[in-house]
């Protein structure tokens, strides 16, 4: 039972009940609440009664249902207000560029381009350095597949369709189709790749971040130099990498639902 235990405090409880209410697709009825929370009835009325007449929660008497209320709504509101992904993503690309010695990107996308925001250089004589504020296109870098596969099946398509493909090296995707199963592989292995297709000499590796709402709002990729890295070695270093990426979006309230 959600009653007994080390986490059974009215505060861990009514984070209990909160998040569930937050990850609910819609209104909630009290005995689904009961049922999901495993509270007791008496102690989920309480619960309940609290947090709604402090406005975290919204009981609506016609369908005697309950949601989030108005208050974690403001609250959220004054979290975006100051939230900066450069600030908040630091530590875990200082993290990554300990554990590679390569450079380490921060992206977002912006249409069809990838803008650079962040970096931590790699420590080594020679590196591939972004330029922060520069763009590239989606469909030749790692950032930018990473920032396209998660977004609704639609708007891939029609970025998928929208895209020049210009031909930045023999590796280059070419066209739409191509560009969708890459998509498709990305979302598979949870990281994207460039493998030489914007430069001949540079390989990357790139991992989506998640707001909230489930959406990328950044990636975070580990781009190395094809003659000192070996392309084994890169993708050994995925699972750190989307662990990081994942760090970051929780950060900024993305709830993972696996």
């Amino acid at each position: 039972m959600a009653d007994k235990g080390p986490h059974s405090s009215i505060l861990s409880k009514s984070v209990l009940v909160l998040e569930t209410l937050g990850k609910a697709n819609g209104a909630v009825r009290y005995t689904d609440l009961v049922a999901q929370t495993k509270l007791s009835k008496s102690t989920a009325h309480r619960i309940l009664s609290i947090l709604t007449s402090e406005g975290m929660v919204h009981y609506d008497e016609h369908t005697k249902t309950y949601r989030l209320g108005m208050r974690i709504m403001e609250w959220a509101a004054h979290i975006w207000r100051d939230f900066n992904l450069r600030e908040v993503s630091l530590e875990e690309m200082r993290m990554l560029n300990a554990e590679t010695g390569e450079n380490i990107n921060l992206a977002i996308r912006d249409n069809l381009d990838i803008i650079y925001m962040n970096r931590v250089e790699s420590f080594k004589p020679v590196r591939a350095v972004a330029t922060l504020g520069a763009r590239a296109s989606i469909h030749c870098t790692g950032l930018g597949k990473a920032l396209t596969a998660h977004l609704p099946e639609e708007e891939q398509s029609e970025i998928a369709h929208a895209l020049k493909y210009e031909k930045m090296t023999d590796h280059t995707i070419e066209n739409a189709e191509t560009f969708l199963t890459r998509l498709e592989e990305t979302r598979r292995h949870g990281y994207g790749m460039d493998d030489c297709e914007f430069r001949d000499e540079i390989r990357c590796i790139a991992a989506p971040i998640f707001d909230f709402r489930g959406l990328p709002v950044g990636a975070l990729s580990i781009s190395t130099l094809v003659f000192r890295v070996p392309k084994d070695t890169l993708l050994s270093w995925a699972p750190n990498l989307i662990a990081a990426a994942k760090s970051i979006s929780q950060k900024i309230g993305y709830i993972d639902e696996n």
